[in-house]
């Protein structure tokens, strides 16, 4: 078996160098550069050397894995080599479907921590809470266990049966439950509610093999509800299918439009996609929020309704993950994840980001200002595009959204209490401890001055955080916002929570006052416009305010 790998081994490893030109063997002279063989035969007698000298034994089989994903990651942060359990993992994140427990884990303070259970699977309905620390799977301990590893030993085969020792807040001793496990389907759309003057919002999450039925569901029922414009939020969807990307791109999209285009350095990897069924869903003035954490399909998504003047993007520019990766099946059940081209949007913007990602660049690596900047006239011509309608937007790497929305910088004198707070999980694990002494919380629960003031005594007691009243103060509105939404997405859900803290997500805020006063998608862009050209006027960004909160209620 292993003779058989390393074989594959060597044909990817000579096939990378010959793709990579060289990166394998850039020190080797000429002569040798323009023979490949030369450089696997260095490599392997390299190999043996360590194998057999090294300080510490290390397998032979390890040296050459070790030797294939160093050369991978050399390469770009995407291309790798999957092996069997990856690979799975990476079927379910684009499939939505797996056969476990149903619940979210991370490890906290090093103890294997449930993070929410999905509401409806095997998990919620036995009970499992979010705090909940499982000690042990079938009798034996999680101390040490990685998250990969806890994955692993909990999801299983349906109707197989797992016991969880647990250990929750507000009880002196771990009590088990069994579990039998059943087929797990991730939504695309967690969550979808209407507000105010008939504004639809969507959370859509993942692309996912059902993502475009589920958001088409979603758009339908609020429709049903008196829905007249629409929300659809993407921040922190980090991407999918590509099919996917296309397909719900085209529920928004006449048929025939560009979506997107791939170009790569073999033939076969240039395509363009183009928009396949008539639009469902272009009467609606429509928003797309994005961020920093929103990539690939998402950017797909949103630079195509940008660049064909569909929805206004309103948030941060996008992370910025323009690269295309094919799967090649190679022995045993591995798969070679490996990069061949890059997306570009309709208007011919390159989705993908180089270098610091802290601002856009040229293809060279040379940067150009800050794309949380609104001033037009600060960027090169040459990073201009213009939109179907004429509209200027701008290239360099990720999506720049038309309204930027960004928080201000933490205060000097409270960034030491806030990043504490961050490290250590704070609001989540005061909401644990919280709902161990409290059986629920009202859907429009507002932390009061002695709730603060409990959890500012938790900072300092229990976890031990040195700050300063005048810190402390000087947060507050984040503090108060923060243990609102972590206290009510632990009772009653993260789109409750949402709803609940809706002055405080200022891109959403900002989305709502948009579309209430326009009534078409033109009057989006002239309000776009106007809070540009006041942003240029005042010399600020198009959108400051106070920080948002923590709204994500689990590290």
């Amino acid at each position: 078996m292993i003779r058989k790998r390393f074989g594959a081994l060597f044909i990817l490893l000579f096939f990378l160098a010959v793709l990579t030109g060289g990166i394998i063997y850039d020190d080797l002279s000429a002569s040798d550069r323009e023979d490949p063989y030369a450089a696997i035969k260095l490599l392997n007698e390299a190999i043996h050397q360590v194998s057999e000298k090294y300080v510490d034994e290390i397998p032979s089989d390890s040296l050459y894995m070790r030797a294939l994903e160093g050369m991978l990651g050399s390469l770009d942060p995407y291309s790798q080599l999957l092996s069997p359990t990856e690979y799975d993992d990476l079927r379910i994140h684009t499939q939505g479907n797996y056969e476990g427990l149903g619940i979210r884990i991370d490890i906290v303070e090093q103890v294997l921590t449930v993070i929410a259970p999905i509401e409806g699977t095997p998990a919620y309905r036995a009970g499992l809470q979010a705090g909940d620390r499982i000690l042990a799977v079938d009798g034996t301990s999680t101390k040490g266990w990685s998250e990969e590893k806890a994955v692993q030993q909990l999801r299983g085969p349906r109707g197989s049966k797992v016991t969880l020792s647990i250990g929750r807040a507000g009880l002196t001793e771990a009590f088990e439950t069994e579990i039998t496990r059943r087929p797990i389907k991730l939504s695309a759309v967690p969550y979808s509610f209407l507000m105010r003057d008939g504004i639809g919002y969507v959370r859509f999450t993942q692309f996912a093999e059902r993502g475009r039925d589920e958001l088409r569901d979603a758009i339908r029922k609020l429709e049903r509800s008196g829905m007249r414009s629409l929300i659809l939020d993407v921040r922190g969807n980090p991407g999918g299918l590509l099919d996917q990307s296309i397909e719900v791109s085209d529920l928004f999209l006449p048929k025939g439009v560009e979506i997107v285009a791939t170009r790569g350095r073999v033939e076969e990897s240039g395509r363009t996609y183009h928009a396949r069924d008539n639009d469902d869903f272009s009467v609606h003035p429509m928003i797309v929020l994005i961020n920093g954490s929103s990539a690939s399909a998402s950017e797909i998504l949103a630079g195509a309704l940008q660049d064909h003047d569909r929805a206004l993007l309103v948030g941060e520019s996008s992370w910025g993950k323009g690269l295309v990766q094919s799967l090649f099946s190679l022995d045993d059940g591995y798969f070679l994840k490996l990069t061949t081209a890059r997306y570009y949007t309709p208007s011919g913007r390159s989705i993908q980001r180089e270098g610091d990602r802290s601002v856009p660049t040229t293809q060279t690596g040379t940067e150009i200002p800050s794309m949380l900047e609104p001033a037009g006239d600060a960027f090169p011509d040459s990073f201009a595009f213009h939109t179907d309608m004429g509209r200027t937007v701008y290239g360099g790497g990720g999506v720049m959204p038309d309204v930027v929305v960004r928080a201000e910088p933490l205060a000097e004198a409270s960034q030491p209490l806030i990043q504490d707070i961050a490290v250590q999980n704070a609001f989540f694990l005061f909401g644990v401890t919280y709902r161990s002494t409290h059986a629920s919380v009202p859907k429009n629960f507002k932390p009061d001055e002695a709730l603060l003031e409990e959890f500012k005594r938790y900072l300092r007691d229990e976890r031990g955080v040195d700050f300063s009243d005048e810190a402390f103060l000087a947060e507050i509105d984040y503090i108060r916002d923060s243990l609102q939404f972590t206290l009510i997405s632990q009772y009653h859900g993260e789109g409750v929570a949402r709803q609940a803290v809706l002055r405080a997500d200022l891109a959403l805020a900002k989305a709502v006052d948009l579309l209430a006063e326009a009534d078409t998608l033109a009057d989006l862009f002239r309000l776009a416009d106007r809070e540009r050209q006041a942003s240029l006027d005042s010399g600020e960004t198009m959108t400051t305010a106070s920080r948002e909160p923590a709204t994500v209620a689990q590290p």
